[in-house]
């Protein structure tokens, strides 16, 4: 299965990682300034990554819109959910709701992100922001006819 992929973000990362590398590279008489958020910036995410539900109900493939996650900035995600089943029939109707934590510090994210179903089991989860670099916990909750199921990932940023 192919889940679609955006790319609008590369250009601006691409622009950020040279920013950097001039700034870098010369003392502070080297003419070169730095980006007007030096706390924002993208780390790129790879490939969609495919979780099952904790009961192994389901399987929930997600990924960033923009192939990179940026911190301290809004972001939206994609998920496709999916029966875990030899069929993996798409669910429609469900309701989404994801969170980050980051336990080595004791607090989760600013926002409470909210989703939307897009179509054949695709939701758009809208609202995150990660505003800080560093280990995060992430939980994409499904509830299907009034039943949730779980399923949790790692991020390090």
């Amino acid at each position: 299965m192919s889940v679609p992929r955006l790319r609008s973000r590369a250009p601006r990362l691409a622009a950020l990682l040279t920013a950097l590398a001039a700034a870098s590279c010369g003392g502070s008489d080297a003419g070169h300034s730095l980006p007007e958020r030096p706390d924002a910036h993208a780390v790129p995410f790879g490939e969609a990554r495919t979780l099952v539900t904790r009961d192994g109900q389901y399987r929930l493939t997600w990924f960033p819109v923009g192939d990179a996650i940026p911190i301290n900035e809004g972001f939206e995600v994609v998920v496709f959910i999916e029966r875990n089943d030899e069929a993996g029939t798409p669910v429609t109707g469900a309701e989404v709701a994801m969170t980050c934590y980051m336990p080595e510090h004791g607090h989760g994210m600013l926002r409470e992100p909210r989703s939307m179903e897009i179509g054949k089991g695709r939701y758009l989860v809208q609202g995150f922001l990660l505003h800080m670099a560093g280990f995060w916990t992430v939980s994409a909750t499904v509830v299907v006819d009034g039943l949730a199921a779980t399923a949790d990932d790692e991020l390090h940023l």
